[in-house]
């Protein structure tokens, strides 16, 4: 008797992970994800999507300095590491004009993900700025 009762809450779990979701008929998503005559096509409303549910992250730049004479090095070589810099990250906040009935960006991204659209992360290449210090030895003298 347990094991059927246990078997009918697993069947209940199961059904319930099964079933279709439907997103909600409302004025945000009819603008995002409608065919009505009047509004963009769904080509250039996914695009719109997808380039506001992408997310790019810019790593902090980083410097090496590199010191150069002209004399023989006479002991262990001394390098220069970075300090950990902070990465910028850039996420769209603006809703296009179609989709004013969206009350705010979280409203929008629902209606995205409804339309289909996942987000992505683009993560762009570390810039590296390099510092060259020449110095002369014989202007010491």
């Amino acid at each position: 008797m347990k094991f059927a009762v246990a078997l009918s809450f697993v069947a209940v779990a199961v059904a319930s992970v099964l079933e279709p979701r439907v997103c909600a008929g409302n004025n945000c998503n009819r603008a995002v994800t409608g065919t009505r005559d009047g509004l963009l096509p769904l080509a250039s409303r996914s695009a719109d999507c997808a380039s506001f549910l992408r997310t790019t992250v810019t790593p902090a730049a980083v410097t090496y300095t590199v010191t150069v004479d002209d004399e023989e090095p006479t002991g262990p070589a001394k390098r220069d590491f970075p300090l950990e810099g902070r990465q910028a990250t850039a996420v769209a906040t603006s809703i296009p004009t179609y989709a004013a009935n969206c009350a705010n960006v979280a409203e929008y991204a629902s209606a995205c993900s409804c339309f289909g659209v996942t987000g992505t992360v683009t993560t762009a290449p570390v810039p590296t700025v390099t510092v060259t210090t020449t110095v002369d030895y014989c202007g010491d003298l």
